[in-house]
């Protein structure tokens, strides 16, 4: 049973392997900031929010030597009766796995995961890695990259290094008069994204997830929006996590294409992220190519792999439940052609079950 992990720790060499307990988020939070391999997704406030919203249970174990933590691995359960229950660090996120910077103390909390997905029966286990700073032989999928650009030149050296045609868009969307605000209403930013989504055949969260978001990360969200005179025509909702700011939930409308609002909403969070002292803009992830894939690779940020990796338990082979692969082209399809009010209804029901969000 799930509960006899915390009953029954794993230990090696003074080394305590168990679940995270009530009250103990804040160190937990406290190690990750810290740490080298910690990354915003690695913070307990996730636990919270896929709890509330996707009504998944979360185990987050943590590794303990000398009364202090020393590794975190959040892991959360999908049930599917479709696809089959699996264990994902962690879903929402574009990293997870393992956040440990010693060796011993990385293999032990990669071999307690293990021990849980077996003791709950499910097919494998999913690790988002940002990186591995360990060789572990598993295997992965060479799926996803990462994009990151360096803000410490300032925007007048940034904005000179992008490619002429990124350029020709900015300046194009200036021209359109356009403008760059933070007062953009929730509802107002649910309704671009919900387009967004839909144009792309993917189902939408319900609000319910960006009001958890900003209401468990107060001091690190912040929603930004794109204005055609009174009319919001794009917005991001971006976290920050130590000097990186996230562009992490975007869209924009339709009709507003012709203006390149997307050129615009990135350039201004750019600028402005510098200016601010951000260090570093993290694009996210990206499926190789996608137009996200093609649209981020004009902005000559840095490009690296995703090495996400699997401990098979049940299966027999890494799932292939990404949207480019060709069995799902005709559930997108249909998607499409919904109305967008049903896709608002239909969507946050639907996509708490796929393992892949």
């Amino acid at each position: 049973m799930p509960e006899e992990i915390s009953s029954r720790p794993r230990t090696s060499s003074a080394l305590e392997i168990r679940l995270l307990e009530p009250g103990e988020e804040d160190e937990a939070d406290r190690f990750v900031q810290r740490s080298t391999a910690g990354t915003f997704f690695h913070l307990t406030g996730w636990k919270r929010v896929i709890e509330r919203v996707l009504r998944r249970r979360c185990y987050w174990l943590t590794a303990r030597q000398d009364n202090s933590i020393r590794g975190v691995f959040p892991i959360s359960q999908v049930r599917n009766r479709i696809f089959g229950d699996c264990l994902v660090s962690l879903p929402l996120t574009v990293y997870g796995g393992v956040c440990a910077e010693d060796r011993d103390v990385y293999f032990q909390l990669l071999a307690a995961g293990r021990d849980l997905a077996t003791r709950l029966g499910v097919k494998y286990l999913e690790m988002r890695n940002r990186t591995e700073p360990f060789e572990t032989g598993l295997l992965g999928r060479d799926l996803y990259v990462t994009f990151t650009l360096d803000l410490t030149a300032g925007p007048e050296t940034l904005l000179k290094n992008l490619p002429r045609d990124t350029r020709y868009a900015i300046r194009k969307s200036q021209k359109a008069g356009l403008t760059w605000t933070e007062d953009l209403a929730d509802r107002d930013f649910y309704e671009i994204y919900a387009q967004s989504v839909h144009r792309l055949g993917t189902p939408v969260f319900s609000r319910e997830l960006f009001s958890a978001l900003r209401r468990e990360f107060p001091n690190n969200c912040r929603l930004f929006g794109v204005r055609k005179g009174n009319a919001a025509i794009a917005g991001v909702l971006c976290f920050y996590f130590r000097d990186q700011v996230l562009p992490y939930y975007g869209g924009s409308i339709a009709d507003s294409q012709r203006d390149s609002p997307n050129n615009f909403m990135y350039w201004s969070l750019i600028e402005q992220s510098s200016r601010e002292g951000c260090r570093s803009f993290d694009f996210g992830r990206s499926k190789k190519g996608t137009g996200s894939f093609h649209f981020k690779s004009a902005w000559s940020m840095r490009v690296e792999e995703l090495p996400y990796r699997y401990q098979l338990v049940k299966a027999t082979e890494i799932p292939h439940l990404s949207p480019v692969d060709a069995k799902f082209q005709l559930p997108i399809a249909v998607w499409k052609r919904l109305p967008l009010s049903w896709t608002k209804i239909i969507g946050p029901r639907v996509i708490r079950w796929i393992p892949s969000i």
